[in-house]
């Protein structure tokens, strides 16, 4: 089932990043992967300030996004309206032990918005430049 379920996140991700190659973003992404597995170790997964608030919609994503994707919950930053996690599937060596069926999440890090600026971390291969 959850396999099934990853097909359409994966058909999600396609279809998204074909509307950014139509309707570019202000910014590109450049670089390339290091695999330090840094950027698995706190995963910031944003919510809008009413979901945030909502008790019942925190802990249903929180168990969503667990069982779908082998996260585990390190904290909610309330402050930042971000649910923070760690990926089991991190080896020692930093790589990923679920690369194949890995989240959009993964696959797109770091992200480019439409409206706001990448946020990379230090020391990550990739940097970011304004299209």
């Amino acid at each position: 089932m959850r396999r099934l379920i990853m097909l359409f996140v994966l058909l999600d991700n396609y279809l998204t990043n074909l509307a950014k190659k139509i309707f570019p973003t202000r910014w590109k992404r450049t670089g390339s992967c290091r695999q330090c597995g840094q950027c698995c170790q706190e995963i910031y997964l944003t919510m809008t300030p009413a979901q945030t608030r909502s008790q019942l919609f925190t802990a249903i994503s929180i168990q969503w996004i667990s069982w779908l994707f082998g996260f585990i919950l390190i904290r909610i930053d309330r402050d930042n309206n971000a649910l923070v996690f760690t990926c089991r599937h991190l080896t020692p060596q930093g790589k990923c032990g679920n690369y194949r069926w890995r989240p959009n999440v993964c696959r797109n890090y770091p992200l480019v918005d439409y409206f706001a600026e990448p946020k990379l971390l230090p020391g990550c291969g990739y940097s970011k430049i304004q299209a």
